[in-house]
């Protein structure tokens, strides 16, 4: 069963969040965030293979939603950004609170994950943005990822902190090689797994008819870029067509857990791929 959320954010945006476990895993390890009342909208993965991912993902969205509702102790807050020294000038004030509320989540889950033997090594991947007027801000860490169809072309905007990526840039497999590499599936970053928080983070536009697609690897590892795209510029609501993308990656087998969270502004054109 897909669990399909609908979203309306003021003004001229809309969104959708839809997750399913897939056809081999029994337990969904992803989780996802959706606050149109703060345009924050994000990804976690719960690392696979590692004990309580699910954990670790929820503890990940509960934690960055902790912080921007003013539920963290000020004390706690003072001490945790004295320690990791996150202060960037180049930042705006919404986009520090959210690099801010991530390094919040990671100190939790690293916290739990070093204190309770039963949940020793957990981790989580995590995609998030905040959208703001015509400008998103984005933070990640591992290989959940975030997409943009403009104009018909769809285009990664996050880079995969992965051991296949890293083999990539260095050229030592070629991009045809990429769905064979035996070692895809192992990240080089998450969250939870040490003390300080190793993320990423940019700021890119967003123009009227920009389609911006959140996903855990359920989604990429089963489809092809070109299968995703053809998808989003196809007929139907956000909803639809999130539940389409899910379908086609159980149809192709399902591995994981898929998740996809949808956010569009407002256009004439209905259709997402002739906005101009």
């Amino acid at each position: 069963m897909i669990e399909t959320q609908t979203i309306r954010l003021e003004g001229d945006y809309t969104g959708v969040a839809s997750t399913n476990p897939g056809r081999i895993r029994s337990r969904n390890e992803d989780s996802y965030i959706v606050r149109p009342d703060l345009g924050l909208f994000g990804v976690a993965d719960g690392m696979g293979g590692h004990r309580k991912g699910d954990v670790a993902s929820g503890i990940c969205v509960d934690s960055i939603q902790r912080w921007f509702d003013g539920k963290v102790e000020g004390a706690v807050k003072k001490k945790l950004l004295h320690s990791e020294s996150v202060a960037d000038e180049t930042l705006k004030a919404p986009e520090q609170e959210l690099i801010n509320s991530v390094v919040f989540a990671n100190r939790e889950i690293f916290s739990l994950g070093s204190s309770s033997p039963a949940h020793e090594g957990m981790g989580t991947t995590l995609v998030i943005a905040m959208f703001q007027g015509r400008s998103v801000f984005v933070v990640w860490s591992g290989d959940s990822r975030l997409y943009r169809l403009r104009k018909g072309r769809l285009r990664p905007v996050t880079k995969d902190h992965s051991l296949l990526n890293e083999y990539l840039k260095m050229q030592m497999i070629s991009k045809s090689q990429e769905r064979d590499f035996p070692m895809r599936n192992i990240i080089t970053k998450a969250l939870g797994l040490q003390k300080r928080a190793d993320i990423e983070s940019m700021r890119v536009r967003y123009e009227h008819g920009d389609v911006f697609l959140f996903c855990s690897d359920g989604l990429n590892d089963m489809l092809e870029d070109k299968e995703i795209s053809d998808i989003l510029c196809g007929p139907g609501s956000l909803n639809q067509r999130a539940e389409r993308l899910i379908e086609a990656a159980n149809s192709a087998g399902g591995a994981d857990n898929i998740t996809v969270v949808l956010v569009q502004r407002s256009c004439l054109h209905p259709d997402p791929c002739s906005c101009p």
